[in-house]
């Protein structure tokens, strides 16, 4: 894909601090075309630049998406919470949090970045778009939530609200079970179980890879295994196996074989 080279509006200073110039695939004014609501032609292209296309210091808040980040997370949580509160006036408080929870997650926000094929539009600093920051997960949520704020601030409540219920409908209706990380079931199952809480046990076993391998133990007993790419992916993947345990295991304290996931970061 071809990529347009921008020069930054930073100081001498900061030139040298980030001598790789940004990078951008496609123009802002397609992206302004599809999002269906205006916004201000400044904040859209602050929306779309991440940190590593500016400087150090006070520039790299100022200068990027990071402040109007802070906002749309602000704004998409309370419009979701607002939605579940008025769309399902039976569910007590904690099944309320898990949905609000499954819906403005990382991985959720990402999907619908991805959705508005947000990656092509943000300008990097070259070493970040070449180590494949246009498909990062986190640079995908923390741009979508910087839009949010954009589209905020160039129109009203209302239009945001209807843009965000829109542009995360997907993520609206999805089973909650189903996107709730499996460290937060397994510990709301133990618990209610009287298992206590879950303890993991992990180690970066192969430093140079940065490869994590996890177990998992509900009192003294190792429940499950995981290995991956991250700490995070490790535990998950052990507290996964420990789940299958839970909903295998008829009778609590039976001896249960552990098993192993391996599970990379996608």
């Amino acid at each position: 894909m071809e990529r347009v080279e921008l020069e930054t509006a930073a100081s001498p200073a900061t030139s040298e601090a980030a001598p790789h110039p940004a990078t951008q695939t496609r123009p802002l004014d397609e992206l302004q075309a599809r999002l269906g609501v205006p916004v201000v032609e400044e904040l859209l292209a602050l929306a779309m630049t991440h940190p590593s296309a500016v400087g150090e210091g006070i520039e790299r808040t100022l200068l990027s998406n990071q402040r109007l980040e802070f906002l749309g997370d602000s704004l998409v949580g309370a419009v979701c919470a607002e939605y579940f509160f008025r769309s399902e006036p039976q569910s007590p408080e904690g099944a309320l949090t898990n949905r609000k929870i499954s819906a403005v997650r990382k991985d959720a926000l990402a999907s619908a970045a991805k959705r508005l094929k947000l990656g092509d539009y943000l300008t990097f600093g070259r070493g970040e778009d070449i180590a494949g920051g246009r498909d990062r997960h986190s640079n995908l949520s923390d741009a979508f939530e910087a839009l949010i704020a954009a589209i905020f601030l160039s129109n009203d409540w209302a239009a945001t609200r209807d843009w965000i219920l829109l542009a995360l409908n997907e993520e609206l209706h999805k089973d909650p079970s189903t996107l709730i990380p499996a460290k937060n079931r397994l510990q709301e199952r133990t618990q209610a179980m009287g298992l206590g809480v879950p303890r993991y046990a992990t180690t970066q076993s192969q430093p140079k890879l940065q490869w994590f391998a996890s177990s998992v133990f509900l009192g003294d007993d190792l429940r499950g295994q995981g290995e991956g790419k991250s700490k995070k992916v490790a535990e998950e993947a052990a507290a996964t196996i420990a789940m299958r345990w839970l909903e295998q295991t008829a009778t609590v304290g039976e001896d249960a074989a552990v098993l192993t996931i391996l599970e990379a970061e996608s």
